[in-house]
């Protein structure tokens, strides 16, 4: 009697007893009792029963947000790198799924690979090696790619999705949106949200129960993210969602770590954090450390969003180093040419060797290209839509001698298999032209390079004195004019997603560099920078391009791109300058086919 005042509890409860056998703990009806008052006290308090059930130690930030999760039934959480915010998912699911017998816990990403290792990593390697009780509510689980699970004794499961289209059908209680800002919002509407339904026990059948809305559940919806620009994407209507329901106190919560947690608790180093900021560019520093919500400057002409949104490139290209040259190796890091593929060696040239603040760049482009079929009862044509650009290596450096230069162009030229050089033939660089007009001795390869002619200009060409030199070195010499309908173009390219980039070097470490095998083998850190530059270039490229300012003339209509402070932009003029070449290229290219045709295509 005693237990019962101090444990409220229900007829059917106080009966519950007598329906186990009397060798079972629970035909005490003060052990149901007990095993009552806990089950209600841990769904309250989480984070305890991480503690004290599953033996699993927890920091303070860890704590607080395992306990404020679970009484949400809307979370949303934006973590900067190493805040450790996977365990925490992984921790909540199992605890989710074992305080609630029959949940439908579902785990999605925009790749499985990034779902699985919550699974495979979190919660199997890590979790259940830390946690006897855990492996003991374990019935069951796979890791193998076309069957990701884990389920427990109590009928509860954790499964992985992709999310996309083929998701379609599946149902939950419970679901987290791993790197949610990945997610394509088309999806999140039509195809995820639609799985939630609400965990109905056999209990809720009776009427006692069932009509008791203190007892209904809420399916729970979780987003987990890095941070993003702030540039209209729709993870930030959950973030704010999350964050106004918090304060209303609607079952809504919102937590942001950022790299003070990663400090405090001994995750990273201040010298690993210090060497991680050497690497990166400011915003990205910004967004995936400092985890802040980064908006563009209204009088940025290239956005953060217009150009991190094209970092879709994980085919990276790496010139031939001289040791294989001399050996006669085959570079394994070429990239076979399409069909009628262009590839372009875009050029900005600096001349004051080791100055930090003037970089010579040098982009290798592919332009690879795009057409689309129409097909009718009589015939099929095929109208072309020009050239898709795609950046799988900048290089930049400082060093000053135009003919040393000219030689480093010969040999990306000849590395990536080369159709054309751009060149910034302004001051300088048109010294590095005529340079490579002449026949050029490499020393460092023991190669002899036979001269290349300039395409676009007969006084420059006068110079090759070669009859049979290869004509495809294309001389920018900008005007005002010019360089407007550059970035005009480069813009216009951007939007059109007509440009592909380098995925950024966060995503570099974690899915190509931790596949290569020369990178993790490499023990000499120089070459190992190598395989890391083109993707710290390709995030310079983009910082120094969303932090140019632009005005457009009132009269001439012509706009104006100009620096801020003592910012550089060669790596802008480097890749811009190269795709409007390509832009030359589609104006032939186009016109050519569309002269077969007594029609144009007309695009809304």
């Amino acid at each position: 009697m005693m237990m019962t005042n101090q444990y409220p509890a229900d007829k059917n409860q106080m009966e519950l007893y007598k329906k186990f056998p009397s060798t079972h703990y629970l035909s005490n009806p003060n052990n149901v009792l007990h095993m009552i008052a806990w089950c209600t006290f841990w769904r309250r308090n989480m984070h305890r029963f991480v503690q004290d059930y599953l033996k699993i130690s927890l920091y303070l930030y860890q704590q607080l947000a395992i306990y404020l999760m679970g009484i949400s039934n809307f979370i949303c959480i934006i973590a900067s790198r190493n805040d450790a915010k996977s365990f925490i998912i992984a921790l909540y699911a199992c605890c989710r799924c074992i305080l609630y017998p029959g949940t439908k816990f579902r785990i999605g990403s925009s790749t499985k690979k990034q779902a699985k290792l919550i699974v495979s990593d979190k919660i199997i390697d890590e979790l259940c090696e830390w946690s006897k009780p855990l492996r003991a509510e374990i019935a069951d689980w796979s890791t193998s790619d076309n069957n990701i699970f884990v389920k427990f004794k109590n009928g509860s499961k954790i499964t992985v999705f992709v999310a996309n289209e083929n998701a379609r059908g599946l149902r939950s209680t419970g679901i987290v949106r791993e790197e949610f800002r990945q997610i394509n919002k088309k999806i999140e509407d039509s195809v995820i949200s639609p799985f939630q339904t609400v965990r109905n026990q056999p209990y809720m059948l009776n009427p006692y129960y069932g009509e008791n809305e203190v007892l209904q559940e809420d399916p729970v919806d979780i987003y987990i993210s890095s941070s993003w620009v702030d540039d209209g994407h729709w993870m930030w209507d959950i973030v704010d969602q999350a964050y106004n329901g918090m304060q209303k106190h609607n079952g809504s919560v919102l937590l942001t770590f950022d790299e003070s947690i990663t400090l405090k608790h001994h995750l990273k180093t201040m010298k690993q954090m210090l060497k991680e900021k050497q690497k990166q560019d400011p915003i990205t520093w910004k967004i995936e450390f400092l985890n802040l919500r980064v908006k563009g400057s209204l009088s940025s002409y290239f956005t953060y969003s217009m150009l991190m949104n094209r970092q879709i490139l994980k085919h990276v290209f790496y010139p031939r180093n001289t040791f294989d040259i001399k050996i006669n190796k085959r570079n394994k890091y070429a990239i076979p040419k399409q069909d009628n593929e262009i590839r372009v060696i875009s050029c900005d040239i600096a001349f004051v060797a080791g100055d930090q603040n003037d970089n010579s760049v040098y982009s290798c482009i592919r332009g690879i290209p795009e057409s689309m079929t129409y097909e009718s009862e009589n015939n099929t044509v095929e109208v072309k839509q020009g050239y898709r650009r795609q950046y799988p290596y900048i290089e930049s450096n400082q060093i000053g001698d135009t003919t040393l230069q000219a030689i480093r162009i010969r040999q990306l030229f000849d590395d990536f298999n080369a159709n054309y050089i751009v060149l910034d033939v302004r001051n300088g660089g048109l010294q590095i032209l005529y340079s490579l007009q002449k026949v050029l001795y490499d020393e460092e390869r023991g190669l002899e390079y036979s001269p290349l002619r300039c395409m676009n200009n007969d006084e420059y060409a006068k110079v090759c004195q070669d009859p049979n030199a290869k004509t495809c070195i294309f001389a920018v010499n900008a005007t005002q004019q010019l360089n407007s309908d550059i970035a005009i173009g480069f813009r216009k390219n951007l939007n059109e997603n007509k440009i592909d980039f380098l995925v950024n070097y966060n995503t570099a470490k974690e899915e190509i560099l931790a596949e290569n095998i020369d990178y993790i083998n490499e023990v000499d850190l120089d070459r190992q920078m190598e395989y890391e530059n083109p993707f710290l270039e390709t995030q310079a490229m983009i910082s120094e391009c969303a932090e140019l300012n632009y005005e457009k003339m009132p009269q001439t209509g012509i706009i104006k791109i100009h620096e801020q402070g003592k910012n550089r932009k060669d790596r802008y003029t480097s890749c811009s300058y190269g795709s409007y070449f390509f832009d030359l290229l589609e104006n032939d290219l186009i016109g050519a086919s569309s002269s077969d045709y007594d029609y144009c295509t007309l695009i809304n």
